[in-house]
């Protein structure tokens, strides 16, 4: 199987293609800002230097959240456009997965602080043991009994409730491991759609608020 991996959530812009597990090309700029004029052009040189024809891909992998609010739509409405022109499947996969899975340790907490907003997710190999959501540290480690890997972005806010439970560092997913999850899910049952874990309020003139969703 042959998949092209793309992420934009966080701060980067990363493509990543995998033959059948074989890593033949991975990239990872970080950016801030700037990943819509970067992504198509970055994957269109990912696949010449890889020696890959787009038409040759099996399925298209993308991050689905949370996130940055605009990187993630970026990325997602990318994959689901690329993936409807090649009429290939395209698998959506939750960031907090793919941080907890390159984290590679047994039982792992991912977490990414956007916004003031905590979220987080939980695994133990490949069996997701606490959904990904939006909590306090305090709730989120109640929930959890043993000890844990901590990982991701916000995982600092966690290590200072639980020093003792080690760290395995990562700031941005691994588009590699994207890829590698991908492989093994369903595109019917992991579509790449938005992953809502917060509401955002918005104003409308006036002051009146508004509730909306955010990511």
């Amino acid at each position: 199987m042959l998949i092209l991996a793309v992420d934009t959530a966080l701060n980067a812009c990363s493509v990543a293609i995998l033959r059948s597990g074989e890593v033949l090309l991975s990239r990872v700029e970080p950016m801030a800002k700037g990943q819509a004029e970067r992504l198509a052009p970055m994957t269109r040189e990912v696949l010449a230097e890889a020696g890959v024809e787009p038409a040759a891909l099996d399925r298209i992998a993308v991050t689905r959240g949370p996130g940055a609010f605009t990187g993630l739509r970026i990325g997602l409405a990318f994959a689901r456009g690329l993936a409807v022109a090649l009429d290939r499947p395209c698998v959506g996969i939750s960031t907090l997965e793919v941080l907890a899975h390159g984290a590679s340790a047994l039982r792992t907490v991912a977490a990414i602080e956007v916004a003031g907003s905590l979220f987080v997710g939980a695994w133990e190999g490949r069996a997701c043991r606490l959904e990904p959501c939006r909590q306090s540290a305090e709730d989120v480690l109640a929930r959890l009994d043993g000890d844990w890997t901590l990982t991701g972005p916000g995982a600092q806010t966690l290590a200072r409730l639980r020093p003792d439970w080690p760290m395995a560092a990562q700031d941005l997913p691994d588009p590699v491991v994207l890829a590698q999850l991908a492989q093994h899910l369903d595109p019917h049952l992991n579509p790449p759609a938005p992953l809502y874990l917060r509401g955002h309020e918005a104003k409308l003139p006036g002051g009146i608020s508004l509730e909306v969703d955010s990511l």
